[in-house]
């Protein structure tokens, strides 16, 4: 049988619905300042713009009673953050080795320089990866 949890019995409460107003509110606010700047060709004015936005929502979510995300949530986060993971890291590491390869004939320095930094950022990724990965599997019970 089903058995519906906690989380599901739970209303959205008026905090929550007043938070996400005030999130899409920010979001217009922060567009609006930076197209702004983009008129008045001002880069520290879409800057502060959106650092105060973002400053303004790390505020009131702290403030927020309820629970914001459940388990579904955070797995489909999980599942989304590792395609991404892997469709650019492969992505990456193919364009580089495209580059550099294709660059060797016509002594191109441009097109090699950007073809290693590639290869080296796909390195990276699968660096970070690797030991993010040993770091949570450690702190959440894993025995690897």
């Amino acid at each position: 049988m089903y058995e519906i949890s906690y989380i599901d019995k739970m209303p959205i409460s008026m905090k929550i619905k007043t938070f996400l107003k005030l999130k899409v509110v920010t979001a217009f606010f922060i567009a609006a300042i930076v197209g702004v700047s983009v008129s008045l060709n001002n880069l520290y004015l879409s800057i502060a713009g959106v650092l105060i936005g973002v400053l303004f929502l790390v505020l009131v979510k702290s403030r927020v009673n309820g629970v914001l995300v459940d388990e579904r949530v955070i797995s489909v986060s999980g599942r989304a953050s590792y395609a991404a993971y892997a469709v650019s890291t492969v992505f990456f590491a193919f364009m580089g080795l495209f580059l550099l390869m294709s660059s060797k004939g016509t002594g191109d320095l441009a097109v090699e320089l950007i073809g290693t930094v590639l290869c080296y950022a796909s390195m990276l990724l699968m660096a970070v990866y690797a030991i993010s990965y040993h770091y949570l599997n450690r702190k959440y019970g894993g025995h690897s």
